[in-house]
């Protein structure tokens, strides 16, 4: 195989692994702009007040599936949702509580699932 055959090979199997491992895991990218974002979410301190509660993942190969756990990355085209943090609930499409456990990740509200999906 040719030089340039191999490197070709080589980006569209890049491409397809990107691809694969972002399109259904939780990478989201911050926006302030509510007509930028995709989803509007309320931060709150009660975890019994989420829809949601949230594991920050330092490792986007842990954000997979839309299971809570997280991975925050300034890249938007390797974001699979850009989100815009609003000032209140109720014009929030969900709301999320921080956790420091990955076991505690996860829905609480499935009907609001679909918002990350």
């Amino acid at each position: 195989m040719s030089i340039q055959k191999y490197a070709s090979a080589l980006a569209l199997g890049l491409a397809i692994f990107i691809s694969a491992t972002t399109a259904s895991a939780q990478v989201v990218s911050v926006t302030k702009s509510v007509k930028e974002a995709n989803v509007k979410v309320f931060e709150t301190n009660y975890e019994s007040l989420a829809d949601i509660v949230v594991f920050k993942t330092p490792f986007i190969s842990r954000a997979q599936g839309n299971e809570g756990v997280w991975y925050f990355t300034s890249l938007w085209g390797e974001s699979s949702k850009k989100i815009c943090f609003v000032p209140s609930k109720e014009v929030a499409d969900i709301v999320i509580y921080y956790t420091t456990d990955s076991k505690k990740a996860g829905w609480l509200n499935k009907k609001k699932k679909h918002f990350m999906d």
